[in-house]
């Protein structure tokens, strides 16, 4: 088995080879400005991190409360090893190709063989959406779920009940949208395959160990503006992909989403990624209905190979069927699908179980004409595994100067408290100021306040947490002005005033669920060498 896994291994360094240089390429999305914020809590000893002190334009956010936070616990890995950020984050997005190719060749394996897990797991990795995650978007928490996704399948069909409750755990903190769209088809596939009624029974675990961060998802959500990120232009009514898109076009660039068939970014399933499965299934099931099966097939197959193809082609169409526009009375029906904001994302699930199904094909070609199966598959798409603009940079640069600006300003609407009610429009300044009263800042954390008291305003937006600490007794804040900031009364004289920000009762509950659970699992497994 390690030749065939060695394989993919190796003709998948295309998609991943151009990082490999110094310097850092354009994505979309700001996962390197995330995992720079991220290393502040970890120098800081605040964990889990929660607040964000350079987004919202240096006025912070509680962005780490809200959103996954396992990709940066790894990048932090990287980092206590003196990696740079920008080399972390880079390494982060190759092992998400790499290491999803070696959990598909697990999965597929399973129902086609070495051969066949070989063939899905380079489908897997050279699909455009893949592509698309990595090279354009730089979605890094999509594109780690990649990994999670087979392996989740695997331990429900190997019977692996901690393994799936731990894996589903990862992936809700790794991408709580990602477990969202995975759901119906982990449902799905559940009753087909398994209906063990022990993977409901463990599912609690998952829920327990991921306390710290779903408590305040659950109960803090109406703190910040979420409800915009369904509306205006994450609207998903706004982002259909077309049938011309998904199973014809090749077109690819850099931009973006947009009303209409004008998109400027690639939202193709790929061609042999839905071809290879249909014209397979069409000859297995002309086969077994006519009852000439190759002997291949029955051995490769197991007498159920059809039914199990037919499902996993089944799961891809219809993860297609829910990027097009055909679909909304499902999108209307299902509560919570609005939130998911771009139905092409869809295509996750279409590349998950395309490939799987693509793998059926070593039941029906011989071990020679396999390769150029593969070279085809690698001349279509390869070209798509490569940046828009490279910046031959480093942190320094990355995180100074005009790049520096364009970064504290991302996803602003998505995580601004409601306690301002309005987004700022420039970068915060570095000292509070008097808004009653008259004071002189000495330091960063010392000040003199010279009238007989003062409302002092801080450059940070007000989130429920923030303590005020004064001559080093806590003293209360309260939000103040449109943008809500960090505002407390001081007598007169000089001050040491620091601010930090704390747990909640909420927080501090979900930690405590947390780390009890995962103290249990470790005991459990420490004292049970054979457990599932």
């Amino acid at each position: 088995m390690k030749h065939f896994l060695l394989l993919p291994i190796v003709l998948l360094l295309p998609t991943l080879s151009l990082m490999l240089r110094p310097g850092v390429w354009t994505t979309h999305d700001f996962h390197f400005f995330r995992q720079f914020e991220f290393d502040k809590c970890i120098q800081d000893k605040i964990f889990p991190c929660r607040w964000a002190p350079d987004a919202g334009l240096g006025y912070g956010e509680p962005v780490f409360n809200f959103y996954g936070q396992f990709p940066y616990w790894l990048g932090t890995i990287f980092r206590s090893l003196n990696f740079s950020v920008i080399d972390s984050v880079k390494i982060l997005f190759a092992l998400s190709l790499s290491l999803s190719a070696a959990s598909m060749f697990f999965l597929s394996r399973r129902f086609w063989g070495d051969l066949g897990g070989v063939i899905s797991s380079l489908f897997y990795v050279y699909a455009p959406y893949r592509a698309v995650d990595v090279w354009v978007r730089g979605a890094l928490p999509e594109a780690l779920s990649f990994i999670l996704y087979p392996l989740i399948l695997v331990f429900i069909d190997t019977k692996k009940y901690l393994l799936f409750s731990l894996s589903l755990a990862f992936l809700l903190l790794t991408h709580n949208l990602s477990l969202f769209m995975f759901l119906p088809f982990l449902i799905i596939w559940w009753l087909v395959r398994s209906r063990d009624l022990k993977f409901v029974i463990v599912l609690p675990i998952t829920l327990l160990l991921s306390a710290f961060y779903l408590l305040p998802v659950i109960f803090e959500k109406n703190l910040i503006t979420l409800s915009q990120v369904t509306q205006s232009y994450y609207n998903y009514q706004l982002h259909w992909a077309t049938l011309k898109q998904i199973f014809i076009s090749r077109f690819w660039d850099y931009g973006g989403s947009v009303w209409g068939p004008n998109d400027t970014l690639s939202f193709s399933a790929g061609h042999l990624h839905w071809i290879i499965p249909l014209v397979v299934f069409a000859i297995l099931a002309s086969r077994y209905l006519t009852l000439y099966p190759s002997p291949r097939l029955g051995e490769g197959l197991k007498g159920r190979g059809i039914k199990e193809l037919g499902l996993v082609i089944f799961l891809g169409f219809l993860a297609l069927f829910l990027t097009h526009g055909k679909s909304e009375f499902i999108w209307k029906l299902v509560p919570g699908l609005p939130y998911i904001q771009f139905p092409w994302r869809f295509l996750s699930m279409s590349t998950l179980f395309l490939s799987l199904a693509a793998g059926a094909a070593a039941q029906l070609m011989s071990k020679k004409t396999i390769p150029y199966l593969l070279l085809l598959l690698l001349f279509t798409n390869a070209s798509f595994f490569r940046p828009d603009i490279w910046r031959h940079i480093a942190d320094r640069e990355q995180f100074s100067g005009a790049l520096w600006d364009e970064q504290p300003s991302s996803a602003l609407n998505d995580f601004w408290p409601v306690s301002a009610p309005k987004l700022p429009d420039s970068f915060a300044p570095e000292l509070p100021w008097a808004v009653l009263g008259e004071i002189v800042p000495l330091s960063q954390s010392r000040l003199e306040v010279l009238s007989s008291y003062a409302n002092i305003y801080f450059p940070v937006v007000y989130f429920p947490g923030w303590t005020g600490i004064v001559d080093g007794k806590e003293t209360a804040v309260f939000p103040h002005g449109d943008l809500g900031l960090v505002t407390m009364r001081l007598p007169s004289g000089q001050h040491q005033v620091t601010l930090e920000f704390k747990d909640t009762l909420v927080r501090s509950l979900g930690n405590v669920i947390s780390l009890t659970t995962l103290l249990g699992i470790t005991s459990w497994v420490l004292f049970h060498k054979k457990y599932a």
